[in-house]
């Protein structure tokens, strides 16, 4: 048998291997399932106002604006200081 033939051979067994330890390892991450959405409390860091929300929303439909990472005025204060 010529070399490249052995190493043609070689790469279709290995890259076969390989496959199956992909599909397994896939079920096992499908068997563990993490939450979707976690509940977050949002509070104004002016007035102490709070108001919760999931990840998946907005902070506006909670009546919050985002001020930057995890700061945030309720809409009242937004208003006072000039933000919004």
């Amino acid at each position: 048998m010529p070399a490249a033939a052995l190493i043609a051979s070689h790469n279709f067994a290995s890259a076969s291997s390989s496959d199956s330890d992909v599909s397994s390892s896939s079920a096992r991450m499908d068997s563990n399932p993490r939450p979707i959405a976690s509940v977050l409390v949002l509070r104004c860091m002016r007035c102490a106002r709070s108001a919760e929300t999931t990840t998946t929303d907005d902070a506006s439909t909670a009546g919050m604006v985002r001020i930057s990472h995890n700061l945030y005025y309720c809409e009242r204060c937004a208003k006072l200081v000039g933000y919004k």
